[in-house]
């Protein structure tokens, strides 16, 4: 069982899930610097130059140095770009549940790799932190992701209104789950 002795590395067909590096800030401020990937995320504090992409990336990596969280750097198979983030939150040992998310630099939408990296990382969830409910949500809006989450198997349990002010205006939030025995069934 996962315990934060060692960062997990995930490999899929075309995708190497792994520990972000110091390196990886201008990918970073590729993807978080970017207006269409931040009409559905709102990073606190904002990523505007190479500075506070370093910032973002040490509060992102600092998240299992901590043991509350990992965040792995989506990296392409073919020659190791840097892609985007995927990870586990609010893991809750007792009742066997966490939440994932995931993002991706706009120039890799509708290619498949977040529904990639998110079964990679339901595997590595059951299997690792043997849960019982895997959970995530997006923006109502954000219909790529929505569709990322009920292609990989997720229920729509409901909608959370104005669950959050975010560009200047309250965000609906569709909440999404899946079950160990719904994963198994897979």
């Amino acid at each position: 069982m996962f315990d934060y002795s060692s960062f997990p590395i995930v490999e899929t067909e075309r995708l190497i899930l792994r520990r972000m590096t110091e390196e990886d800030a201008p990918a970073i401020l590729a993807e978080f610097g970017d207006p269409r990937v931040l009409e559905h995320l709102d990073p606190n504090p904002p990523v505007t130059d190479i500075e506070s992409a370093r910032s973002f990336l040490h509060w992102l990596m600092g998240m299992f140095d901590e043991k509350q969280a990992l965040r792995w750097a989506i990296t392409l198979r073919t020659d190791g770009t840097m892609i985007g983030t995927c990870g586990f939150h609010r893991w809750d040992e007792k009742h066997r549940r966490a939440e994932i998310g995931y993002d991706l630099q706009a120039a890799y939408w509708r290619q498949g790799y977040a529904s990639e990296a998110t079964r990679a990382m339901m595997a590595f969830c059951f299997k690792e932190l043997n849960l019982h409910r895997l959970e995530a949500d997006c923006n109502e809006g954000n219909k790529g992701s929505a569709a990322v989450l009920e292609k990989c198997g997720f229920t729509y349990e409901g909608l959370w209104r104005h669950r959050f002010f975010e560009n200047g205006q309250w965000i609906n939030l569709k909440q999404y789950s899946i079950l160990e025995d719904e994963y198994a069934a897979l």
